[in-house]
């Protein structure tokens, strides 16, 4: 009977587990960078952390400015494309985030050039790849063919210095310094590669 009632106990543990995901939203508590979540629909949630010190500075025009902005954005793009989650000011910061429908939407409203690509797209040779990559599970170099072999992963180019957040788990990498496998902050010298499960 124990026996039982400890096997379904670990079946129930597993199943939330699973229901669990990682990364579902940026945590405005713990971030101190800006920062950009990659959600598995293709959705962005994106952090920007800015000071906000000067006295002249007014919280209420820095409201207006932000719903203008995304208003303006969306009414041109004909649809909701890019929503304010929070914008919060606490000891001389500012801190913003927004979500994305898209990373076009992403890129277009914040000038970025990120791009995202399956591997089967990074293979075709439509961009230019490193050479080689370090794998996150034995942290060795690995050929970037290799890297690509699954058809299942994707790859993302990032070209800024932030914190990147992944629901999927970080694969291969190149440029900036791993956090864990789920997420990495990226160079603000070089493009920062990463391949990943989603």
């Amino acid at each position: 009977m124990q026996k039982l009632v400890l096997s379904v106990t670990l079946v129930l543990c597993l199943i939330m587990l699973a229901g669990c995901s990682i990364n579902d939203e940026i945590d405005s508590k713990k971030t101190s960078n800006n920062t950009f979540l990659l959600k598995e629909d293709g959705s962005i949630e994106s952090a920007t952390v800015e000071d906000f010190d000067k006295t002249y500075y007014d919280n209420a025009e820095l409201e207006a400015y932000v719903t203008e902005k995304i208003n303006n954005y969306n009414t041109e793009k004909g649809s909701e494309a890019i929503t304010k989650k929070s914008l919060e000011i606490n000891e001389g910061r500012a801190l913003l985030i927004l979500t994305y429908a898209s990373i076009e939407d992403y890129n277009i409203f914040n000038e970025k050039d990120t791009v995202l690509l399956s591997a089967a797209q990074a293979k075709s040779g439509s961009v230019e790849l490193p050479q080689t990559f370090t794998a996150v599970k034995k942290g060795k170099a690995t050929a970037a063919a290799a890297a690509l072999e699954n058809n299942k992963y994707e790859v993302l180019i990032v070209k800024e210095k932030l914190d990147v957040l992944l629901q999927g788990t970080i694969k291969y990498y190149t440029g900036g310094t791993l956090k864990d496998k789920h997420g990495i902050q990226t160079s603000d010298e070089e493009s920062t590669v990463i391949i990943f499960k989603p």
